[in-house]
């Protein structure tokens, strides 16, 4: 299978690149996976025509181990011969972890087996690639002492704060066990605080649902839990089934799965149990007989503590592409997380009610990384598809930043569910059927347990230092699009902290933009003539000062933010054409997108926060573009098709090879900004002016007074190099923006 080669090959190639350090330990892997996505897209599209990688990867994730070990080693022995490779061992535990890591992502009620793409999968943006990819190697390379007879066989998944293995007892041929490791160092302190929580947890072994606790591990190093092993898929994966499958919502099956999630959670709220990192990520789908399948709730007990410290970790060391990673995953805590528990106020049942309505409007949306809705027009998307105004009201109230306009508990919102209207799809179809799940159980499984939670076994003291008796796991059944970017970065802005004047370093409106804090400063505006391919009209350079605090969006206004502000998208790249929602809405007059900042000023809720939006000066525009840095992007003196989306090599289109706007989210700078080079050209307050910067003001210049033509900054998609660095500007007919013109907004801080 050469498309297998070529697909390892690629991905050898961009670790090597992007990820050598992170390989040995000089680095976070997480910090380069994003980059590690992006090189293996730019490798793989020049090996392989782009219909053939959804392929590729299907191939990969059916490799027999015998088969991908011959195929490693001739790898390996290539890679070496063109480079020095001396971490050759270190590269090779990675790739091994590949097929397995793309067989888990793609296991789904259509194909457990996880070796099978849709052909409804794109794979032409690097965060597409990104679920297939191991986030990092392993922490643990050999079992670890105290474990009372289990092996470590191979890893199920990687955590921020944790990683899961299979195990296997050889004196127990069949018994098969899933085992958490606390890997982060602020989790293990907490770990050995907490243990009455899970003396708590052990006393819902017996509860329908719920994955059960064994054992906990406080002398192994790491520290680790024992769970049974369950065979199956995450409801992630159902999410990305029906987005794969289906055209429409499924509200009815939506409500099933609620319904059934509800059942099981208020089991634990009924013992005084909150959960605190219900997620996709952590509800298991075992497949039974005749297709149907059973739901189970894992992490019970680990998930205060795993999600208390991955909060902790989203206010800045979580790198982007790790977010987004776990937020195609389904495993963002950050998404689910309720604005208590951000704030670290004690565990509550509502705070598992905000996670189930994520994950409720998750399941409608069919997309595990969809951050909660503002407001309720997100309803009125799904009316044609059954969603009721009784099923509305209730998802929003589960998703109030009040927690007293939301259910009490897990008990209460189920029997909410069971009172809500429900309307027949507009196609005629039961959703419901859908879901084919099994009956719950008195009990996890039968053979679960004979012995109790606390019946330890003749090589272990009790479950908080060793593995639950033979007799109680001697048969434990059941055995064995693409986030936007913005949505991950949205979900981080409560918990980023703050900055200059103490003012918060990111704000989500009510619109759903994110924006990044700029601090007043000076900088050298324009280039002299040192500046590789400057034009005369960026000169002289100039010293000028910003002096006041601004914020600035994130990201370009993508179609989706337009539309919901407008109602209107007039882009040439719609869905239908090749870009979609989170792509960077263009064909947008300048004196549309002045109305469009007008429009979210006024937003009721808007005015509330006495938030007024525009255009970013000239000025302001190259001070945030440049971000500290005095190189001709803000990347330094050269751009690749991994920094920005533009006609790289010069060739007309070539970044991507799709000849159009991409979604947003490439090229982050020091300020946090993305897509300042290349995708669109965005729209300045400015009349442009070619002699303008001979006569600007030292502190905050306006531009011109008057003009025919107002300024763009930062290239775009079907632009050279040259065209996309800071100091990069155009004059562009107010009127006429044609598909290569968008504009990011400004919110006036306080």
């Amino acid at each position: 299978m050469p498309r297998v080669n070529a697909l390892l090959e690629a991905l050898g190639l961009a670790v090597c690149e992007k990820a050598a350090r992170a390989l040995t330990g000089g680095a976070k892997f997480c910090d380069a996976l994003l980059d590690v996505a992006k090189a293996t897209l730019f490798h793989v599209n020049k090996a392989l025509p782009p219909e053939e990688l959804r392929q590729a990867l299907a191939d990969t994730a059916a490799l027999a181990r015998a088969d991908l070990t011959a195929r490693l080693d001739q790898l390996i022995d290539a890679l070496a011969r063109a480079r020095p490779l001396p971490y050759r061992a270190e590269l090779r535990e990675y790739l091994a972890l590949f097929p397995s890591c793309a067989r888990r992502f793609l296991a789904r009620p259509s194909d457990p087996t996880g070796k099978s793409i849709p052909e409804t999968a794109t794979f032409t943006k690097p965060e597409d690639l990104l679920p297939f990819l191991p986030p990092r190697r392993p922490h643990l390379h050999a079992t670890p002492h105290g474990l009372d007879g289990w092996q470590l066989t191979e890893p199920i998944s990687f955590g921020e704060v944790d990683e899961t293995w299979r195990a296997t007892d050889p004196e127990q041929p069949g018994v098969v066990a899933a085992l958490t490791f606390v890997v982060d160092d602020e989790a293990r302190k907490a770990v050995a605080e907490r243990q009455q929580l899970f003396h708590d947890v052990f006393g819902l072994t017996d509860a329908s649902g719920i994955l059960p606790l064994r054992s906990v591990y406080l002398e192994t190093d790491p520290p680790a839990f024992d769970a049974p092993y369950l065979s199956g898929y995450d409801l992630a994966s159902l999410m990305w089934d029906w987005k794969w499958r289906y055209d429409a919502a499924k509200p009815e099956a939506a409500l099933k799965v609620m319904k059934r999630l509800c059942e099981i959670v208020a089991q634990a709220h009924a013992k005084g149990v909150v959960h605190r990192d219900l997620k996709p990520a952590n509800v298991r789908l075992h497949p039974t007989e005749g297709g149907k399948f059973t739901i189970w709730v894992a992490n019970f007990g680990w998930g205060q503590i795993a999600s208390a410290r991955a909060l902790q970790l989203s206010k800045g060391t979580t790198p982007r592409g790790e977010q987004l990673r776990l937020a195609l995953r389904g495993a963002h805590t950050a998404l689910y997380a309720s604005p208590q528990q951000t704030k670290k106020e004690a565990p509550d049942p509502r705070d598992d009610v905000h996670a189930l309505g994520v994950i409720w409007y998750q399941l409608l949306r069919r997309d595990p990384h969809a951050a909660a809705p503002v407001g309720t027009e997100w309803a009125e998307e799904f009316a044609a598809a059954g969603v009721t105004d009784s099923q509305a009201r209730l998802l929003s109230a589960c998703l109030s930043t009040r927690p007293d306009k939301r259910p009490e508990d897990a008990a209460r919102l189920g029997e909410f569910l069971e009172g809500v209207a429900v309307a027949p799809a507009s196609d005629g179809t039961d959703g419901s059927k859908l879901i084919p799940l099994k009956g719950p159980a008195s009990g996890p499984a039968s053979g679960w347990g004979d012995g109790g939670p606390l019946s330890g076994g003749p090589r272990s003291t009790g479950p908080l230092s060793g593995k639950m008796a033979a007799a109680a796991r001697a048969s434990a059944a059941p055995r064995s699009g693409k986030i936007g970017a913005r949505m991950a970065i949205a979900a981080s802005a409560a918990a980023a902290g703050t900055g200059h004047g103490g003012l918060p370093l990111l704000v989500n409106n009510t619109a759903g933009l994110t924006f990044a804090l700029i601090p007043p400063g000076t900088f050298e505006m324009g280039t002299d003539t040192g500046e590789t391919d400057r034009r005369e009209h960026e000169g002289p350079r100039h010293t000028v000062a910003i002096s006041k605090p601004f914020y600035l969006g994130v990201f370009p206004v993508t179609q989706e933010e337009y539309e919901k502000v407008t109602g209107a998208n007039p882009s040439a790249f719609t869905r239908e054409h090749g870009g979609g929602p989170d792509h960077p809405v263009e064909r947008v007059p300048w004196a549309d997108a002045v109305a469009f900042c007008e429009q979210l000023t006024s937003l009721p809720e808007e005015r509330m926060h006495n938030r007024v939006y525009r255009l970013p000066t000239e000025a302001e525009w190259e001070y945030a573009c440049r971000a500290g840095t005095a190189t001709a992007f803000s990347f330094g003196d050269k751009l690749t098709p991994t920094d920005a989306h533009f006609a790289a090599a010069g060739v007309y289109g070539k970044s991507g090879g799709e000849g159009r706007t991409h979604a947003v989210g490439g090229g982050k700078n020091p300020f946090g900004l993305y897509d300042m080079h290349g995708n669109v050209q965005e729209w300045c307050a400015d009349w442009y002016d070619e002699y303008a910067y001979f006569d600007s003001l030292a502190k905050d210049p306006h531009g011109p007074a008057a003009g025919t033509l107002k300024v763009v900054r930062g290239g775009c998609w079907s632009m050279f190099g040259n065209d996309c660095r800071s100091a990069a500007r155009r004059g562009h007919a107010p009127g006429s923006p044609g598909n290569t013109v968008g504009f990011r907004v400004v919110l006036v801080a306080g």
